[in-house]
């Protein structure tokens, strides 16, 4: 896959056991995710909250809350600093200091194993995502996903169903799933995340030698 491309992927989704093909457009970025993921039935994915299922979800959930604030409250902070820099000043320093609070708290268990986590380069979209894994996944099978955005910490638990599993030559197997029953601000906050990444990859290239960046294109051609 070209890194950046716009391309079709199907999506399914079964209804009286027949299985019902849609083909949509997405913008896919590869990035570089804390990943976890449990293997559920289809009980568990119709009445249960993914969040539910992973003990470090509550808290990431809480820090998109808290980034959500920041996001609504923004305006009325740039009224603040048109009319008064000092106080503006002042509110954005206690913010930091949330901010900070915020993501210590979330990182704590990480750094000491109480809470391990898997960091892996995945391929996303606003309608799945494609993850190398040691272990084969059944297609079909619904999996709940605990997806921690970096360095951002933001935070998702969502379901998906896996739609490819394949074997890799180097080991391992490459998964792909497709996102179910997203919520509009989950779909929001996946949004947003896709976005950041790819403003970063922007900059990264903005910022390495002209020579290299053909380089990286042509590869990303050739893939």
């Amino acid at each position: 896959r070209q890194r950046g491309m716009l391309y079709p992927i199907t999506m399914t989704k079964a209804c009286c056991g027949t299985v019902m093909p849609e083909r949509r457009l997405y913008f896919r970025i590869d990035d570089y995710l804390d990943l976890e993921y449990l293997a559920v039935d289809e009980d568990t994915l119709q009445h249960t909250p993914a969040e539910n299922l992973f003990p470090g979800a509550a808290a990431l959930k809480t820090y998109a809350e808290l980034k959500k604030i920041d996001s609504e409250s923004s305006q009325l902070f740039y009224q603040i600093k048109d009319r008064d820099r000092q106080i503006a000043d002042y509110l954005y320093l206690l913010n930091r200091k949330i901010d900070l609070l915020a993501q210590q708290l979330i990182s704590e268990p990480r750094l000491h194993g109480t809470h391990p986590t898997d960091q892996r380069r995945v391929n996303i979209s606003e309608g799945g995502l494609a993850f190398s894994n040691r272990e084969a996944l059944k297609i079909g099978q619904a999996v709940a996903l605990n997806l921690t955005f970096l360095p951002t910490y933001v935070g998702l638990a969502i379901y998906a169903r896996v739609a490819r599993c394949e074997p890799l030559r180097t080991g391992g197997y490459e998964i792909a799933a497709e996102f179910e029953t997203l919520t509009d601000p989950q779909q929001h906050l996946l949004s947003q995340q896709i976005m950041r990444a790819q403003m970063a990859e922007k900059r990264r290239l903005q910022d390495i030698d002209p020579d290299e960046k053909g380089n990286l294109y042509s590869k990303g051609a050739s893939s």
